[in-house]
C-alpha cells in the first residue's frame, strides 16, 4: 500500500558545482566536497572563508579526535581545523605529497608519500617501489622524510594495544641490499624489525597482518603468510588444495580469530574464486564455498555479512562452470560471457559451515502468489556488479535487489528480510537505492531505474510506504544515513541543465545535487513498552536467531532479541540488543569441516583425498573430519573433534627411527610424506646398519637434484620463450574499507 504523507516536510537541498565526491559529518556540521574540489558547509552556498581560490583534494577526519579535520589542498597548501571548522590553520607541504594517512591515536600525526625518480640501471630501482614516506607530528606544520624506496606503508592498526607505541609504522620497501621486505619501526625507521624478506606487500586487519610472497621458483602463483596479533613470525596459510596455484586473494572478513578469504586458482580467470575459512589461529583453512563471483574492475567479491555467523554470497553454478572449463579447453572464447548467465545466491547461518539457496518469497509486492517451484529460489545482486544495489543489513533487517528463478536474471525487484535472511518479502518493483536508519527502523528507497523526484520511506519494514516529493529531478548515486539525517546525492539531468546537444553533456558540465532529509521531521510517535516486549499493548516483540533447519542454538548459545513489531508505526530510541543468552549442548551444526575435508551431498565432512597420518609413536589424535567453529560456546553434547587413536604397525616410530630422523635418514620412516631435504650426516655418530634401500634412495635423490638443475639452466639460458614471457601480475585485494578496495600488483 502506498500512501501520500499529509505532513508538511521541508527538505534541505542544494545544487553543487559538480558531483559530490566526499561528505564528512563533524558534530552538527556537514562538509561536502565536490569533484571540482569545492567545499560546501551545511547545504549553503556560503563556503569557509579560506576557500577563496583554493582547490581541495580530500578531507580527512581524525579517529583520535573527530573534531580534527584536514583539508588537503591540490597544490602545496592545506588547512587543519581542530574544532569542526570554527577556525582553520594553514600549513605548507611539498606539492607532490599524496595519499595522506592519519594516525588513529594521535590527531597531530600524519603520513604522506612522495614519488621520486631513480636510476633504472641499479637493482635499487624497481617499479612500484618509487615512493618516499614523509611524516609530520605537529598538524602538518613540519615534514621529514623517514623511508625511501617504499611501495606502501600504514600506521599500525594494532597501536590501540598498550604495548605497541603510537608511532609504529608498517612498510613494504626495498632495503639497501636490494631486497624487498616488510618491516615495522617505532622510531620512524631509525631502527626497524624485519617481518618478512622477499615479500611484495601486506594488508593488515585488527587481528592479522597478511604478507604476499612468491610461492616458489617453479610457480607463477603467489602465497600469503599471516602474522597473528601478539606474534611476529609469519606463518604460511595451509589450504586443503595443496597442488593448486594461487593468483588472487581477497580477505573477506575476520571474526573470532577466524578468517574468510577468497582465492583464485586460475591465472586466466581471476573472477572465479574459492572461499576458504580458517581456524582460530588464522593459518589452517578448510574449503567453504566454490566459484565465488568477483569483479575484475574493482576486486569486490559477492560476499556480505548479515548478522553474526550469517553471510550471503554469489557463485557460478558448478555444473555450468564444469561445462565452461571444457569449452575453454577447446579455445571457445564466448564461454565466460555465457557463464555470466548462471549466477546463483547462497546463504550460510553457520559461519560458512553449510551453504543453502535463499528461500523465495511466497507473494509479490502486489500480494499475488509467486510461482517458484523445484530449484527456483531467490537471487540477489552483489557488489561485484551492482555496488549501489547490493545487500545491506542492520541488526535483523536485510535488503537486496534481485529476482526469483533458477539463476540471477536482469529483471529486478526489491526484497526485504526481517529475520536475518531466512524469510524474504518482495516489497517494491524494480531497482532501488536504499538505506536503514540505525535503531529508529526507518527505511528509505529511491528508484534507480529512472531519474528520481520522490523519496519513499517505510516505518513497518516494507508493508506500507509514504512518499515525499522533491523539488528537483536527478539521477541518484547513493544514499547514506548519519546523525539523524538521510543524505541523497546524485547528478542533475541534462534537461534541467539546458544542455542542447548530447555531445555537450561532458563531465565538466555535470552538476551535483544533494538532498537532506531529517527524520525528526517525519517521526510520528515514540515506541512504547520496551520492558513489556511480547505483550499485546507493547510495540516490541522477542526474536530468536536460528539456523537453516530452525534450530535456535547458534554457536552454542540461544539468544533472545527485542525488536520493534512490524505493524507498529513508531520510532525506536532503544537499541535492539539480546536480552538473554543461554548455552546449548553441542550438535553437528557446531562443527565445520576440518582441513582436508569437504561437505558431501548429505552434508557430511568427507576427505578430499586419502589422508595418511604422519609417523607416530604409541597414539595420535585422529581427525573425525570436523573441527569446532571458531567462537562456538556449546558445552557437552555431540563431540566430533579429534580422537586418540592407536598407531598401526606401519605408523610406529621407534627410538632408533627418531635418531635416524635427526640424522637425515628419511628412508627408514614408513609413509613419511614430508618433503625430502638433504642433510649432512655426522660421521662421528654411530648408525647401527646401512641398508641397500638407503643407498638407492641416495642415488635417486642425487638424480632428481641433477634433473632439477638441468631444467632450471635450460629454462633460464636456452628457452627463448621462457626468457621473453612476461609473468602475469598477481592481485591482492584487502577487505572493504569505507567501500574502497586497493589493488596489489606484482612489483
Amino acid at each position: 500500500m502506498l500512501t501520500l504523507l499529509l505532513l508538511q516536510v521541508v527538505l534541505s537541498q542544494k545544487i553543487l558545482d559538480s558531483p559530490l565526491e566526499q561528505v564528512i559529518w563533524c558534530k552538527s556540521e556537514t562538509f561536502i566536497l565536490t569533484a571540482k574540489g569545492m567545499l560546501y558547509k551545511n547545504f549553503t552556498s556560503e563556503m569557509p572563508k579560506f576557500i577563496s581560490n583554493f582547490t581541495i583534494r580530500e578531507i580527512l577526519q581524525s579517529e583520535a579526535d573527530s573534531q580534527v579535520l584536514y583539508f588537503i589542498g591540490d597544490f602545496d597548501t592545506s588547512y587543519v581545523s581542530q574544532n569542526c571548522g570554527k577556525t582553520y590553520t594553514k600549513f605548507k607541504h611539498d606539492k607532490t605529497l599524496h595519499d595522506f594517512k592519519l594516525n588513529s591515536l594521535e590527531a597531530h600525526s600524519l603520513m604522506a608519500f612522495k614519488d621520486f625518480r631513480c636510476n633504472s640501471s641499479t637493482t635499487l630501482c624497481k617499479d612500484k617501489y618509487k615512493k618516499q614516506i614523509y611524516v609530520s607530528n605537529d598538524y602538518g606544520a613540519n615534514w621529514r622524510m623517514v623511508l625511501n624506496r617504499t611501495r606502501d606503508a600504514i600506521w599500525d592498526k594494532l597501536i590501540e594495544l598498550p604495548e605497541i607505541p603510537d608511532s609504529r609504522i608498517v612498510a613494504s620497501y626495498i632495503n639497501d641490499q636490494g631486497h624487498q621486505q616488510v618491516s615495522y619501526s617505532d622510531d620512524y625507521f631509525n631502527t626497524f624489525k624485519l617481518l618478512r624478506n622477499n615479500s611484495y606487500g601486506f594488508y593488515q586487519t585488527k587481528e592479522y597482518l597478511f604478507i604476499l610472497i612468491d610461492a616458489d621458483s617453479f610457480s607463477k602463483g603467489y602465497d600469503l603468510e599471516v602474522i597473528k596479533q601478539g606474534t611476529l613470525n609469519p606463518v604460511e596459510l595451509v589450504l586443503p588444495i595443496e597442488d593448486h596455484q594461487k593468483y588472487t586473494f581477497t580477505v573477506l572478513d575476520t571474526v573470532n580469530g577466524s578468517i574468510f578469504i577468497s582465492i583464485s586458482h586460475l591465472e586466466d580467470m581471476p573472477k572465479i574464486m574459492n572461499i576458504y575459512q580458517s581456524d582460530s589461529t588464522g593459518t589452517k583453512y578448510t574449503l567453504s564455498l566454490i566459484n565465488n563471483v568477483r569483479s575484475l574492475d574493482t576486486g569486490n567479491c559477492d560476499f556480505e555479512p548479515i548478522i553474526r555467523g550469517t553471510y550471503i554470497a554469489n557463485i557460478y553454478d558448478n555444473v555450468e562452470f564444469e561445462k565452461f572449463k571444457m569449452r575453454r579447453s577447446t579455445k571457445n572464447t564466448d564461454g565466460i560471457k555465457r557463464l555470466e548467465n548462471y549466477k546463483q545466491t547462497r546463504i550460510t547461518f553457520e559461519q560458512g559451515g553449510e551453504w543453502h539457496a535463499l528461500k523465495a518469497p511466497k507473494y509479490d509486492y502486489k500480494g499475488q502468489p509467486i510461482q517458484c517451484n523445484g530449484d527456483c529460489s531467490l537471487h540477489l545482486l552483489g557488489r561485484s556488479e551492482a555496488p549501489r544495489n547490493r545487500i545491506i543489513s542492520h541488526s535483523y533487517i536485510a535488503i537486496g535487489t534481485g529476482n526469483t528463478g533458477i539463476y540471477l536474471g536482469n529483471e529486478y525487484k526489491t526484497y526485504l528480510s526481517r529475520d536475518g535472511g531466512h524469510t524474504w518479502f518482495e516489497i517494491l518493483d524494480g531497482m532501488h537505492i536504499y538505506d536503514i536508519a540505525e535503531n529508529t527502523g526507518v527505511i528509505v528507497f529511491v528508484s534507480d531505474e529512472e531519474q528520481a523526484n520522490e523519496i519513499l520511506y517505510s516505518w513497518d519494514e516494507g508493508m506500507t510506504f509514504q512518499k515525499i516529493k522533491m523539488n528537483v529531478t536527478f539521477d541518484i548515486t547513493n544514499v547514506v544515513y548519519k546523525n539523524g539525517k538521510f543524505l541523497f546525492h546524485g547528478i542533475q539531468d541534462s534537461k534541467t541543465l539546458g544542455v542542447a546537444k548530447q555531445d555537450d553533456f561532458t563531465s565538466s558540465a555535470l552538476k551535483g545535487v544533494v538532498v537532506s532529509l531529517d527524520i525528526n521531521q517525519i517521526m510520528v510517535r515514540e515506541c512504547q513498552g520496551f520492558d513489556r516486549a511480547g505483550e499485546q499493548d507493547s510495540d516490541y516483540e522477542f526474536w530468536y536467531p536460528s539456523n537453516y533447519a530452525g534450530d535456535k542454538c547458534l554457536f552454542g548459545q540461544k539468544e533472545k532479541y527485542i525488536r520493534r513489531k512490524r505493524s507498529s508505526q513508531c520510532y525506536n530510541k532503544q537499541p535492539n540488543l539480546p536480552v538473554q543468552t543461554e548455552n546449548c549442548p553441542c550438535t553437528k551444526a557446531d562443527w565445520e569441516c576440518d582441513v582436508g575435508y569437504k561437505r558431501d551431498i548429505y552434508s557430511n565432512c568427507v576427505p578430499m583425498k586419502e589422508i595418511k597420518p604422519k609417523a607416530c609413536k604409541g597414539t595420535y589424535l585422529k581427525s573425525q573430519g570436523y573441527r569446532k567453529i571458531s567462537g562456538d560456546e556449546c558445552q557437552d553434547g555431540v563431540y566430533l573433534g579429534p580422537i586418540e587413536t592407536k598407531c598401526t604397525e606401519e605408523d610406529q616410530v621407534t627410538q632408533k627411527d627418531n635418531i635416524n630422523i635427526k640424522q637425515g635418514r628419511v628412508s627408514d620412516i614408513p609413509n613419511y610424506t614430508e618433503p625430502v631435504k638433504t642433510q649432512i650426516i655426522n660421521p662421528n655418530k654411530n648408525i647401527e646398519k646401512k641398508v641397500d634401500g638407503g643407498i638407492k634412495y641416495t642415488y635417486l635423490i642425487f638424480g632428481v637434484i641433477c634433473l632439477i638443475i638441468t631444467y632450471i639452466i635450460k629454462k633460464k639460458y636456452f628457452d627463448v620463450k621462457y626468457q621473453t614471457k612476461k609473468r602475469q601480475p598477481a592481485y591482492y585485494y584487502p577487505v572493504k574499507s569505507q567501500e574502497k578496495q586497493r589493488l596489489f600488483g606484482e612489483p
